[in-house]
């Protein structure tokens, strides 16, 4: 499992509680960050293979009951 941390504060859920959000990957894994950083830490717009890792960690939460 993903360590669900902000790569750059190390948040594990942004202000409002929400969880932090798969942004890019990087060698392989999934790249969070909270709210703050999204836009610093971010893959290109249209990016597929975040695109993917996103729906993957939507699913992995909804399974989880999150």
């Amino acid at each position: 499992m993903a360590d669900r941390r902000c790569a750059r504060c190390h948040a594990t859920a942004n202000a409002n509680g929400t969880p932090v959000l798969v942004v890019a990957v990087k060698d392989g894994r999934d790249v969070f960050a909270c709210s703050g950083h999204q836009a610093e830490l971010a893959a290109p717009a249209g990016d597929p293979v975040v695109a993917i890792a996103q729906y993957q960690d939507m699913a992995r939460r909804r399974r989880a009951g999150r």
